[in-house]
């Protein structure tokens, strides 16, 4: 989905149906392939959001919205503070490549902890 043509409402249900295969193990096969690509993503990139998360290994955000090569701008920062540099990446991206929407992921480890089943 190419982020100028995307409005945030377009960008939102993409990731809402990206997630939703995610929790349903079923990921679209165009994710894994996405790196086969790379040709379409000489020019430049088009993510269709921006995704500013925790560096948590277990939080890994292009994979929980079955996102590929180029879909997302991801910012990961541990502990996912607001830092100067943070909101820079945002800006930079939100003037250069266009989207129009903004997710700021976060996590609890009481979810980790439950899944795991302790």
């Amino acid at each position: 989905m190419n982020s100028l043509q995307a409005s945030a409402k377009e960008a939102l249900q993409k990731l809402q149906d990206g997630n939703a295969r995610f929790v349903d193990g079923d990921r679209c096969i165009d994710t894994y392939l996405s790196h086969t690509r790379l040709d379409e993503h000489i020019a430049g990139q088009a993510p269709c959001a921006i995704v500013p998360g925790c560096s948590d290994s277990r939080v890994p955000i292009k994979i929980i919205f079955d996102a590929g090569l180029g879909d997302l701008f991801v910012i990961r920062v541990a502990g996912n503070i607001v830092a100067p540099s943070l909101i820079g990446s945002i800006e930079l991206a939100a003037e250069n490549f266009g989207p129009r929407l903004v997710i700021v992921m976060g996590h609890a480890d009481a979810v980790f902890r439950r899944a795991a089943g302790a």
